[in-house]
C-alpha cells in the first residue's frame, strides 16, 4: 500500500488523495467504500445532503482502522446554517458517522443574502470549539467570499476551500488567494465527471509512464502546491487505479501540455446555489 502524502496548512494534516462519495447511494457505498479503505484510502469525504453519512459510518467502523488514522470530512447543508441549528446538524452527522468528531467540517455553499455569512461562520467556529470537528473550512466560495470568511474567522482558522477543479477548469486566481492565506484547495470532480478518460493529450502523456489519462489528471492536481483531490467512483477497479498515482512524476513538458488544454469547463453550477464565479 502506497504512503499517501499529507498536506499541512493552518494545522491541517490531510491526505492529499481522498475518496469522494458524492452521488453514491448506501448500497454502492456498502460495496465500494470498504474496498477503498482496504486499498489504502484514509481520507473520506461526505456531506449531509449526500444522504450517505450512515453508510460511510458503517464502512469506517467496519474497517477496523483506528479512528485516529482516518480523516473524515462532512459538510453542513444550507438549510442548517442558523448557528444553533448548524450545531444540532453536526451532532446528527456524527451520530450517522458513528464518531465523536469529524476531522474537517465545511459549509457546503455560500449564503450571503440577508444577514450574511458571519453568524454561520460563528456557528462553524463554535463546532470546532466544542470538539465536534478538528478543522473547519468552506466549499464553493468565490474569491471575495473567501476573503470575507478569512477576515471574519481570523488568520489560520480555516483549512480549505473545496471547489471544482480539474484539467479543464482553471482556478489560478483562487489558488493564489488560498495560498496567501495558507488554505488548501480540495478539488472535487477532479476527473471532470469522467471527461478526462478519453483525452488524447492526457493519454499521450500517460503512455510514457504506463498510466491512464485519469491517473495523469489526478497526478497533475496533487503535484500542485496545497491541492488535494477527492475522486468519487462506484467501481472498485477505478478506486484502485485512482490510488496508483504515487509512483511517477510529470515532467515540465507534461505540465506545459496540460496547461494548453481548455480551462473554462465548469460542470457544477446550480443556479440556486452558485456564487458569481471568478472565471
Amino acid at each position: 500500500m502506497a504512503d499517501v502524502p499529507t498536506l499541512a496548512a493552518n494545522g491541517l494534516n490531510m491526505p492529499v488523495l481522498g475518496f469522494g462519495t458524492w452521488e453514491l447511494d448506501d448500497n454502492t457505498l456498502d460495496h465500494v467504500l470498504p474496498a477503498a479503505i482496504e486499498i489504502g484510502y484514509r481520507h473520506i469525504d461526505t456531506a449531509q445532503i449526500y444522504g450517505n453519512e450512515a453508510a460511510v459510518g458503517r464502512a469506517l467502523v467496519g474497517s477496523g482502522v483506528p479512528r485516529e488514522e482516518l480523516f473524515v470530512t462532512t459538510k453542513v447543508w444550507v438549510d442548517r446554517y442558523e448557528p444553533d441549528d448548524l450545531l444540532a446538524s453536526v451532532r446528527e452527522s456524527l451520530d450517522r458517522l458513528q464518531t465523536d468528531y469529524v476531522d474537517l467540517l465545511l459549509l457546503h455553499w455560500p449564503r450571503f443574502e440577508g444577514h450574511g455569512m458571519n453568524p454561520t461562520l460563528e456557528g462553524l467556529m463554535r463546532a470546532r470549539a466544542e470538539g465536534l470537528t478538528h478543522h473547519i473550512g468552506i466549499s464553493n466560495f468565490n474569491i471575495d467570499q473567501t476573503e470575507q470568511a478569512v477576515a471574519f474567522c481570523g488568520p489560520g482558522a480555516l483549512a480549505t476551500n473545496q471547489v471544482e477543479y480539474h484539467v479543464y477548469l482553471g482556478q489560478e486566481r483562487l489558488r493564489r488567494v488560498l495560498a496567501r492565506h495558507n488554505l488548501v484547495l480540495t478539488a472535487y470532480m477532479p476527473l471532470a465527471k469522467a471527461g478526462v478518460v478519453n483525452d488524447t493529450v492526457l493519454w499521450e502523456i500517460g503512455a510514457q509512464y504506463n498510466k491512464s489519462a485519469a491517473q495523469v489528471a489526478l497526478r497533475w492536481l496533487i503535484e500542485q502546491d496545497r491541492v488535494a483531490a477527492i475522486p468519487a467512483t462506484s467501481n472498485v477497479h477505478h478506486a484502485q487505479s485512482n490510488f496508483e498515482i504515487f509512483d511517477f512524476n510529470l515532467s515540465l513538458a507534461d505540465h506545459e501540455k496540460i496547461a494548453g488544454l481548455e480551462k473554462s469547463r465548469r460542470l457544477c453550477a446550480p443556479a440556486s446555489l452558485s456564487p458569481d464565479w471568478d472565471d
